[in-house]
Order: C-alpha cells, then sequence, then structure tokens
C-alpha cells in the first residue's frame, strides 16, 4: 500500500528527470556521427589537458569511439544527471511526513515505523532501477540507429556500477530525511555534488587519494568501468555497507523519534 503510494507520488518527478536525461544522452549519441571527424582532430588538444583529462578519463576513453564518446560524454550526463535524480527522491522520502502533517495519519495505518521506511526505501530503489533500465536502453538504441559497434557487456556494466551509485546516494540521502522535520531538497543535491567532486579531486589530488573510499562515483567511473569491463568490487563492498548502515540507523532512528502531527 505503502509501496504503491509513493511510486504514484513521485512518477512525476520521476518522467521528469527521466525524459531529459533519456533524451539528452540519446540526442548526444546521435550525433556522434556528424562530430567523429571533429573528434578524431581534437584527441590532441584533449590529451594535452593535463590533471583535467585524467579526471575525466579521457586520457584512456577514445573519444573518436563510439563507446569512448559514450562514456566521456554521455557518462558524465547521465551519472551527475542520476545521481541527483536520486537525491532529490531520497531527501523527501521520510520527512515530507512531518512537513506535511501526514505523519498522524500514516501512523495509524497497519503498519510499523520500520515497516513504512522500509517500504519507502523500495520505493526509491524501484524508481532508481526504472530510471536506470530506461537509460540503458535508449544507450543501446542509439548504437544501433548509427550503427557502431555494440559492446553490450562494457554497457551493462556501466549502467550496472551507475544503479548502484545512484542507490548509495539515495540512501544517504534517505538517512539525513529520517532525522529532518522538513524537506530539505539542497541539503540531498549538496551530498550529491559533494560526492561528485571528490571523485574528481581524488583523481587529480594525492592528498585526496582516500577519497575513493568514500564517493560512490569513484566504482561508477565511466573510463575505469568501461575500460576494464568491470567494477571494482572491492569499492562496491563498502558501498553496500555504506548503503545498509544508511537505511538501518535511518529507520532505527525514525522508529525511535517523536514525530510532530
Amino acid at each position: 500500500m505503502i509501496l504503491k503510494h509513493e511510486l504514484k507520488l513521485n512518477i512525476k518527478t520521476f518522467l521528469i528527470w527521466t525524459i531529459i536525461i533519456a533524451g539528452m544522452d540519446f540526442g548526444f549519441m546521435l550525433m556522434y556521427p556528424s562530430l567523429q571527424d571533429a573528434l578524431n582532430n581534437a584527441m590532441d588538444a584533449y590529451a594535452s589537458m593535463g590533471a583535467i583529462t585524467q579526471a575525466f578519463g579521457m586520457d584512456r576513453l577514445s573519444m573518436a569511439e563510439p563507446i569512448g564518446f559514450y562514456g566521456a560524454e554521455i557518462g558524465s550526463i547521465f551519472t551527475l544527471g542520476g545521481a541527483l535524480f536520486a537525491a532529490i527522491i531520497g531527501s523527501g522520502i521520510l520527512s515530507k511526513e512531518e512537513a506535511g502533517h501526514t505523519s498522524e495519519f500514516l501512523f495509524t495505518l497497519p503498519f510499523s515505523r520500520v515497516n513504512v521506511v522500509l517500504q519507502k526505501v523500495a520505493a526509491v530503489i524501484l524508481l532508481i532501477l526504472a530510471f536506470d533500465i530506461i537509460n540503458l536502453l535508449f544507450g543501446v538504441l542509439s548504437f544501433v540507429i548509427i550503427d557502431a559497434d555494440l559492446q553490450i557487456k562494457k554497457l551493462f556494466f556501466f549502467h550496472l556500477a551507475q544503479f548502484f551509485m545512484h542507490v548509495e546516494v539515495a540512501t544517504i540521502c534517505i538517512l539525513f530525511s529520517a532525522f529532518m522535520k522538513k524537506v530539505n531538497l539542497g541539503l540531498g543535491l549538496g551530498v550529491a555534488l559533494l560526492l561528485y567532486f571528490l571523485d574528481i579531486m581524488s583523481r587529480i589530488l594525492d592528498q585526496l587519494k582516500f577519497a575513493k573510499y568514500v564517493t560512490p562515483f569513484y566504482y561508477a567511473n565511466a573510463a575505469d568501468v568501461l575500460t576494464e569491463s568491470g567494477i571494482d568490487m572491492k569499492l562496491l563492498g563498502i558501498g553496500f555497507i555504506v548503503m545498509i548502515i544508511s537505511i538501518t540507523v535511518g529507520a532505527w532512528y525514525y522508529n525511535h523519534r517523536d514525530l510532530a502531527a
């Protein structure tokens, strides 16, 4: 009941973000054939950008190839756009009940608070899963339309890594949401952007190399996944721990706190 209700409430946000991100990615990939010659000529310029080249993986991804263009350009849009979408739906999933003065009614239903939290988390994960599947399908379709080499294994692992990263961002935001009395989208978006820039800085500055264990963007990085055809399981394992801790602590605190009517 709650799961279905949350899916309905978030369907508008889901559709807007899915159409925008999938549409942008699809459109850029369709432009690739007309840009291919220019990209071939620009490869030396990309290679000479120093730390920026390394940060965005352009030292390993050739934008003159469809899969490299997908990782460098499309991957950047999808990575950040998906994380912001996950942050938005995660940030308000619990706190909106107090903000909207619906918590009193919600907890008259025959569900424990923990059950309510778990159903809401499940709704968030399903929305993210649908978002990522649709983007993957549009990605595959774009490769077919431009008659490019469809490296389905690489695409699958990239989108799988993106799914886990989006879920991790969402669960961190859900944790913060459990402590909030009002919906704070700014905090959620700030968390997503901070983790994104930590990934970039960890690839540029040796002093911040440790940040790869903190930000989920690191194991979902397009250059890493597409060139290695897989996900760093050690970092993904840390991500799973973060997800479990975020959900557990969030549910525990939400179960024990006093909620305003």
